[in-house]
């Protein structure tokens, strides 16, 4: 990839470098599932469509830095209520991401009917059925991925929806990272994203589970948002010519930041936090992109965990770190990303040290801070 992205020093933050690996040819990738069960209060959703076995996966990243079967049915849930951001502290900056074209789908999709965002009391039980808490949600109740609503991007990484474990409902996705020579990643995309999450503002919410072997890698991204720039310069696959602004871990602490990919040579700039991300448990993780000025918030559990802004940068790409209180890049902290059109979830192993599964249930993308479910 490319030499902006470089393993950074645990002792030392924002400072290791590494050399760049090549990337590989993703492996195929498939989603597997079943019909979901009706809500027990409410009615289920409509059935879909089966889909055929996805094959290829988008192009690999150099080091540095699905069909599934079965038809849909209703999803099933408790309400998930919507928080107001005010009065919550937050000065966590992000700034710009990626923006680019994507790399090649890692397989076909299966339509799904009545997906809602749900949570039940218990783990693996069914509760009443709910509307969309957001403008874009997810519980994968449906038992597979719905290819109306999401695109699947991967290399190496696979995404099955399975019922071993699950934040809420019956389903939750989980996303394997092989750990190969090059970087690896399973990413869902929104399809049709809503016009109303295109602003300068957009926060996120999902549950999450990490696996132990996780926090080894050097860098996972978790999520992000951003939009294809404009540049000359091409980046890393599987998105070439993304600005974006991200969540993502650092040896398992937190790392947020944003990335410049249609630039040369390409521009990063990050924070680290002391806090790390649980293992072994469901953790509910929300975060907030700004893109006016350009500033990431994240918060865990429903307190914060982590900020990026131009107060906060412990590496830069190429550097030197800017003062706090300066601006980013260019003379400016604002407008880095330049809005955001492009949003994802899951993971990108930027420097695999280990093999992994990250569980993700109760996904919401709004432009109000959406909160955990009770």
């Amino acid at each position: 990839m490319s030499p902006r992205r470089q393993i950074r020093s645990l002792a030392v933050a924002g400072a290791l470098l590494l050399a760049a690996c090549g990337g590989r040819q993703g492996s195929p990738v498939t989603t597997t599932g079943q019909g979901g069960s009706g809500g027990s209060t409410g009615s289920g959703g409509s059935t879909g469509s089966g889909g055929s076995i996805g094959t290829g996966g988008a192009a690999g990243r150099s080091a540095g830095d699905g069909g599934s079967t079965g038809t849909g049915g209703g999803a099933t849930g408790g309400v998930a209520g919507g928080m107001s951001d005010a009065g919550r502290p937050e000065r966590d900056a992000g700034a710009a991401g990626h923006g680019g074209h994507r790399g090649s789908d890692g397989g076909a999709l299966v339509d799904a009917g009545g997906l809602r965002d749900g949570g039940a009391k218990d783990a693996g039980a069914d509760a009443g059925a709910s509307a969309c808490s957001g403008l874009v949600c997810e519980d994968f109740e449906s038992g597979h991925v719905d290819s109306a609503k999401w695109d699947l991007v991967a290399s190496g990484g696979t995404v099955t929806i399975q019922q071993q474990r699950v934040a809420h409902g019956k389903y939750a996705a989980q996303f394997h990272a092989t750990a190969g020579p090059s970087d690896d990643w399973a990413l869902l995309l929104v399809k049709n994203v809503p016009a109303a999450l295109k602003g300068i503002a957009t926060y996120g919410r999902m549950y999450v589970y990490a696996a132990p072997e996780m926090t080894s890698s050097i860098h996972v991204q978790l999520a992000f948002a951003g939009r294809d720039g404009t540049g000359t310069a091409t980046g890393p696959a599987p998105f070439t010519k993304l600005r974006y602004l991200e969540s993502a871990l650092y040896s398992g602490r937190w790392q947020q930041g944003f990335d410049l990919l249609d630039l040369s040579p390409s521009v990063e700039e990050v924070s680290y936090s002391n806090d790390h991300i649980p293992t072994g448990r469901w953790a509910c993780l929300e975060w907030k992109f700004e893109d006016q000025p350009d500033r990431v918030t994240v918060w865990l559990d429903g307190a914060q965990v982590a900020t990026f802004d131009n107060t906060n940068v412990a590496y830069a790409s190429p550097g030197p770190i800017p003062k706090a209180g300066t601006p980013l890049y260019m003379g400016t902290s604002s407008g880095l990303v330049g809005g955001f059109e492009r949003f994802g979830f899951g993971f990108h192993d930027w420097h695999p040290q280990k093999v992994f599964d990250l569980y993700d249930d109760d996904v919401v993308l709004d432009t109000k801070r959406v909160g955990c479910l009770n």
